[in-house]
């Protein structure tokens, strides 16, 4: 079974064959409610000995609420928010995961740090409801890259992945990506206000310029990416966001999952 995560820093992406969703990235620890109204989409997580509210109930009822961050994804927010997309995902027997980190990220060692936090035999309660599966094999590509996969074209193509704290930009052409002209800048849209759109959009073609050209066709992906769209059109008139462009990236992974397990 293929599961494709894209475990944002604002929401959670999940792709299996016939089964798309999302949810907030957000984790706190459980707690006794008094009275408990039960939700559409609250998750109640039990997990490794500990409880945990995730997602729309964390935001509503969490103390101590908190999304991950760090620059790391190996992190316990990471473990909590993937057992609750697979489990969510109806995961069962041996599970092929992929999912994504930032370009500027992407080392051998927090590759290995991903897989050794989630591969392996899981026994996960959602809303005490128990689910037993084994992660065989956890692939990784890169944020923003892997929205290329979900459109792939021949020729040179850039794309834009602001994301809530970082935002990717990559270039492939003819389909292979190239590593010195993509990166990741420390900047999302978690970090700037709404007003200051522009600003972002200006902030982020000013340092891709350095190696883009205006002609580039550039694609938007990420949450954000429709109302980044006109103003990054002053500076790459090809810009173009991707359609569903939240989606864009998980999209994506799914697709080299399943093209690595043909």
């Amino acid at each position: 079974m293929i599961v494709a995560v894209d475990c944002g820093r604002s929401y959670v992406k999940v792709i299996t064959e016939g089964h798309t969703f999302l949810f907030p990235s957000k984790v706190s620890s459980w707690r006794q409610r008094n009275y408990k109204q039960e939700l559409a989409g609250d998750i109640e997580l039990e997990y490794q000995g500990r409880k945990w509210f995730v997602g729309k109930l964390a935001e509503r009822e969490g103390e101590f609420t908190r999304q991950a961050m760090q620059d790391s994804k190996a992190v316990e927010e990471t473990l909590i928010l993937m057992m609750a997309a697979l489990h969510l995902a109806g995961a069962r027997g041996r599970i092929t995961l992929v999912t994504g980190l930032p370009i500027g990220n992407f080392t051998d060692v927090e590759q290995k740090a991903i897989k050794r936090l989630l591969e392996g035999p899981h026994v996960v309660s959602l809303n005490r409801a128990e689910k037993r599966f084994y992660v065989e094999n956890v692939y990784t590509t890169i944020e923003g890259g892997g929205a290329f996969f979900s459109a792939p074209r021949m020729g040179l193509v850039r794309i834009i992945d602001v994301g809530a704290k970082t935002t990717n930009y990559a270039t492939f052409r003819d389909k292979v990506f190239i590593d010195r002209e993509s990166g990741t800048l420390p900047v999302g849209w978690e970090t700037v206000k709404v007003s200051n759109i522009k600003e972002m959009a200006d902030l982020i073609a000013g340092t891709v310029s350095k190696t883009w050209s205006e002609r580039d066709i550039v694609m938007l992906v990420g949450g954000m990416a429709r109302k980044l769209e006109p103003y990054l059109q002053d500076h790459f008139r090809h810009a173009f966001a991707l359609e569903n462009p939240q989606m864009a990236n998980v999209r994506g992974y799914f697709e080299i999952g399943k093209a690595m397990i043909r």
